[in-house]
């Protein structure tokens, strides 16, 4: 038995491996998608299989499949908000950390702002999809109203040299890993808002940094 990071980021490197680089679409993964909806975001199977026809985002999925899985085998007893959505279990995590909630906990905590925190192996990095959250402030803002937003999480499974990888779900439509540039001192940097030929936003800045703590 490891601990959560460990086990984080073995079930991550594990389910990168399950999909090998094959996309969404591709028939021989519905079954992954399946265990994704289910186990992660607790759908039933008929939910799960309209959810993948209708080819829903499945990432927070994913990122609470692996996260319960990875809590099981450390048997660590934290309390994490398994969803759909990201901005869910972000907002948890962030609200556990202002009422000082007792470990082992997930605290949701700033990635680019004063007081940020370098990430670390087994941590869960999020940016932002949507205008009105562009940063760890508006995250809190949200997390205390209980409001949810469009964003997308990572498991941070790598850094060396300046560099983090990380492995997320329906990335380019797949479970793929990808890196990150460092900040001097290991800060995530600040990203730009980045849009579509409409005009619609694709990915934004970084808004928390989610860590597993057990003291």
């Amino acid at each position: 038995m490891g601990t959560f990071a460990d086990e984080v980021v073995a079930a991550a490197r594990a389910e990168l491996q399950r999909f090998g680089g094959r996309k969404e679409t591709d028939e021989t993964v519905r079954e992954l998608l399946s265990e994704y909806w289910m186990i992660g975001a607790g759908r039933s199977q008929t939910a799960a299989t309209r959810e993948i026809n209708k080819r829903t985002a499945w990432s927070a999925a994913f990122v609470s499949f692996v996260v319960r899985k990875a809590l099981k085998a450390a048997g660590s007893r934290a309390t994490f908000e398994f969803s759909a959505r990201h901005s869910d279990y972000a907002g948890a995590a962030i609200r556990n950390l202002l009422q000082n909630g007792r470990p082992p906990i997930f605290l949701g905590m700033p990635p680019t702002e004063p007081g940020a925190i370098a990430p670390r192996i087994g941590d869960i990095i999020g940016v932002t999809r949507e205008l009105s959250v562009d940063d760890y402030a508006d995250a809190m803002d949200k997390a205390r109203a209980g409001g949810s937003y469009f964003s997308h999480f990572d498991i941070v499974t790598g850094i060396r040299s300046g560099k983090l990888t990380c492995i997320g779900g329906n990335v380019s439509d797949s479970v793929s890993e990808t890196t990150v540039r460092l900040e001097p001192g290991g800060i995530l940097p600040v990203l730009p808002f980045r849009f579509n030929s409409a005009g619609q936003v694709l990915t934004g800045p970084y808004i928390c940094i989610i860590r597993h703590t057990d003291a």
